[in-house]
């Protein structure tokens, strides 16, 4: 664990936890580049470089997503064929659990980044068990021709990659489980993601007075679900709902430690190859 001084007293509670004190904090309200460049000793720094020595197995931040993502970059190495990564969530659906991402980690993509998250998207839901995810586009219409050229072109490329592939789903249609990966760039997605969440929340509060739903809580309360996964980097780094709710932490502890006991990196390595080299070979 990593953290100010002053809370090293209430991490040496528990026999389990060591306690890394760390100088330098960077705010959310900071400008991330700037924070990063000049705070050396923040637990972002140290927890990064901490991954890339091997010291620890995983990295879970409930900081600056900004600064998270600068932090990677400059400390961890980015995945064969993968350029730009991208932050990896889990939201609810019929009948699955859907990979959503870019969800905040760059706003914009080109072609070749949607294929890259595709391919993260595809390997992440092979190693929670499914065998042959299906995935589509977020797009403004279901035909072939909508969207931006760039979303266009991913579309084409898909389409003729990936026998799975299900085209352009529209944002009314997210949650229908009609996909195991939907994929988008950071922008949309984080956007998506915020307003489903805000409309679970009203939802929920609306129905309270009503009904007993703890089930129907269970699967709309977005801090069940785990963190995003930062996808395409040499190192298991999820960032936390920033929510400080304990829910949230502890799921994306179990997350992490299923990842790790999985081998997820090298599983993810592997249908990276796999996916890259058929694409070489059309």
């Amino acid at each position: 664990m990593l953290g100010e001084q002053d809370t090293k007293l209430d991490a040496e509670a528990y026999p389990f936890v060591s306690y890394i004190p760390c100088e330098d904090v960077i705010a959310m309200d900071e400008d991330p580049l700037v924070a990063v460049r000049r705070k050396k000793k923040s637990s972002m720094h140290l927890g990064m470089k901490a991954l890339k020595d091997s010291q620890i197995d995983a990295l879970i931040s409930m900081g600056n997503t900004g600064a998270l993502m600068a932090c990677a970059r400059i400390h961890l190495k980015t995945l064969p064929h993968i350029t730009r990564p991208a932050l990896l969530t889990l939201v609810p659906s019929k009948g699955r659990e859907t990979a959503l991402l870019d969800v905040g980690a760059s706003s914009g993509a080109k072609s070749s980044h949607f294929l890259q998250f595709a391919a993260m998207g595809i390997a992440y839901q092979k190693a929670r068990g499914t065998e042959n995810p299906k995935a589509g586009l977020l797009n403004i219409g279901s035909e072939a021709i909508k969207g931006p050229p760039e979303l266009q072109k991913a579309y084409r490329a898909l389409a003729s990659l990936y026998e799975h592939f299900q085209g352009n789903i529209e944002a009314r249609n997210a949650f229908d489980g009609l996909v195991d990966v939907l994929i988008t760039d950071g922008f949309t997605g984080n956007i998506l993601l915020k307003a489903s969440e805000g409309i679970a929340r009203f939802l929920l509060e609306e129905l309270s007075d009503h009904c007993d739903f703890t089930s129907l809580k269970k699967k709309l309360d977005y801090s069940e679900y785990p963190g995003a996964l930062l996808a395409g980097v040499q190192g298991l780094v999820i960032k936390c709902h920033g929510t400080g709710e304990p829910t949230a932490l502890a799921t994306s502890i179990e997350n992490a430690l299923t990842l790790i006991e999985k081998r997820f990196l090298q599983q993810l390595q592997k249908q990276l190859h796999l996916f890259f080299c058929k694409k070489e070979a059309l």
